[in-house]
């Protein structure tokens, strides 16, 4: 029989999309705080468009006042003219990627369950991984993160520029060394600064490896801090954080503990497995005050963003001639750190 073809030849088969596995995996996926915790610390933005803009603005220009009279406005006298305020527009441009499966037409036409929608699972978390382990590369490059908001090392002073000071290596850190608590401060305080006051602790969020959560919580110094808390009881009952590595959730005044467990394998199927956690030993304060979910165009603090123009797309293909389902998971997004300001990179705890 001859099939239906575009621009001529037989055995063409057209794709169409599976919506109702789209949104499974978008709600299982890209869009739980339960399934990846890259949706624990970055905003998502779906964007119309495979490339474009975001602002970033001079955040200093909306606390400078470098006179008491600068804006004062007298009776009968010009109004205050003042000054523009700096900012620039940053270009983007999503990266597309397809992580297809096959299955055979009796397969799927025996089984009793979805088996586009199991398959499309599977394959949505290689994507997702995939898309973890670019945000992870977004956090340790050094040039998204300007001259202020970043340090090579816990125990190293910031580049010139930087107002933070060295403290020292957070592993087998002891109470009178207190080389976590001083770091955490430090930031802190620089986030407060560099924001003019906009991002407050409560709003920063501490995104770790399970290796550098090990390191904390097996540090003497953060036994003693939790052996002291008022909430030490709670601690030792409750939050997941704690239960699951050790850690309080508001550690030195922070606004939430993330312990991105992610993984990804880096061996070739059949070779000896190499395997490691997508953030090495780094630790990233981030805030996200938009949410989960962003607006597209919209100025916002959230530190990393995933500009997201596909969000998990299933295709899938019927192939009579080869009588097997072609599917596919497509991801066309790319991960920035669009807001330095109010974020800071320690990227190894260890030194």
């Amino acid at each position: 029989m001859a099939f239906t073809t575009v621009g001529g030849g037989l055995s063409t088969y057209i794709p169409t999309t599976n919506d109702i596995a789209t949104g499974a995996l978008q709600v299982e996926f890209t869009r739980s705080v339960n399934s990846f915790a890259l949706s624990r610390y970055a905003t998502l933005v779906p964007v119309t468009k495979m490339q474009g803009y975001y602002l970033r603005q001079d955040v200093a220009d909306n606390a400078r006042v470098t006179s008491a009279n600068e804006y004062a406005w007298g009776l009968g006298t010009d109004r205050p003219a003042g000054k523009q305020n700096n900012f620039e527009f940053v270009s983007y441009t999503t990266e597309r990627f397809a992580f297809p499966f096959y299955i055979p037409q009796e397969t799927a036409n025996q089984a009793a369950w979805d088996t586009v929608a199991q398959h499309a699972r599977s394959r949505a978390q290689l994507a997702m991984t995939r898309r973890t382990s670019a945000a992870a590369t977004a956090l340790a490059t050094t040039a998204n993160w300007g001259v202020t908001n970043y340090t090579t090392a816990a125990g190293s002073n910031g580049p010139v520029g930087s107002a933070y000071v060295g403290t020292g290596a957070w592993v087998g850190s002891a109470a009178g060394d207190g080389y976590i608590q001083q770091t955490i401060q430090q930031v802190l305080q620089i986030v407060g600064k560099t924001t003019a006051g906009a991002v407050s602790p409560s709003q920063l969020i501490m995104v770790i490896s399970p290796t550098v959560a090990n390191y904390i919580s097996q540090a003497p110094e953060v036994k003693e801090y939790v052996k002291y808390m008022a909430q030490s009881v709670s601690c030792l009952q409750g939050t997941d954080t704690f239960s699951r590595w050790g850690i309080p959730s508001t550690l030195f005044g922070l606004g939430d503990v993330v312990v991105d467990d992610s993984v990804v394998v880096t061996s070739k199927q059949g070779a000896t497995v190499s395997s490691s956690y997508v953030l090495g030993n780094g630790a990233y304060f981030v805030s996200r005050p938009a949410g989960l979910v962003g607006v597209e165009g919209a100025n916002s603090f959230s530190t990393l963003q995933i500009f997201a123009y596909e969000d998990m797309t299933v295709e899938q293909f019927n192939d009579p001639l080869n009588r097997r389902i072609e599917g596919r998971v497509i991801d066309n997004s790319v991960a920035a750190v669009v807001a330095p300001v109010s974020g800071f990179a320690v990227l190894d705890v260890t030194a």
